[in-house]
């Protein structure tokens, strides 16, 4: 969960400030598998994502790593660390293919002293981390196998956005990843898979997970 004091340069953009800050930056790519960055590392610049998928993972004092997020086009990765001066407080890694622009950590300060984006970044990051507060406990309180639909669903509609379709999406998060961002027990996510596989609403198989249905899934959610 975000800190209330972490900030989102896109939270304070109109599309001509977006337009000049993505001016500033200069096409990368990275294969899937890639760790663009790494949790602790000098955070020394931005990614404007504008093709593919990420995960975004955090380690913790006992060693376990947590899936926090999977961001898709259109998001900004890393500026937040860049903002606040502080390492990488997570490790991005790519899912698929990615296309961005690589913005250094001087020109978005620069940028932001520039347009006098501070004291609306900072009003934006406490609305969203009261927002943030309600969702996570809203969250908590659905059964493990609605979280886990939710999680799919979000996948599942990054990837038609990256232009596939509704049906048979193929979902590479690996059982333990899908466990750590619902919050539940690897057990818990299997007995859970079981019942979306048994409605029909995914399929398993060895390594991997494939999306049926998901008009179906948020019927199924809707219903719990």
């Amino acid at each position: 969960m975000a800190d209330v004091t972490s900030l989102s340069v896109l939270d304070a953009l109109d599309d001509a400030q977006l337009e000049a800050l993505e001016a500033l930056g200069g096409p990368v790519r990275f294969p899937a598998g890639h760790t663009i960055f790494w949790e602790g590392q000098p955070s020394r610049d931005a990614l404007i994502l504008r093709k593919g998928l990420v995960k975004v993972a955090q380690a913790s004092q006992w060693g376990t790593v947590s899936l926090l997020a999977v961001r898709g086009p259109g998001e900004v990765l890393g500026d937040e660390g860049v903002l606040s001066g502080e390492p990488r407080s997570a490790s991005v890694t790519t899912i698929t293919p990615v296309e961005g622009l690589s913005i250094k950590g001087e020109d978005l300060l620069f940028f932001v002293e520039g347009q006098r984006l501070w004291p609306v970044m900072y009003r934006a990051a406490v609305r969203r981390r009261r927002q943030s507060d309600a969702a996570h406990l809203a969250y908590l309180a659905l059964p493990v196998s609605a979280r886990l639909a939710r999680l799919l669903i979000g996948f599942a509609d990054a990837m038609t956005r990256e232009g596939g379709g509704k049906r048979g999406i193929s979902v590479p998060l690996s059982q333990n990843d899908l466990a750590s961002a619902a919050g539940a027990s690897r057990e818990a996510v299997v007995r859970s898979l079981r019942l979306l596989r048994d409605r029909g609403l995914v399929a398993t198989g060895r390594g991997a997970m494939v999306v049926e249905d998901v008009e179906a899934l948020r019927r199924f959610i809707d219903n719990r």
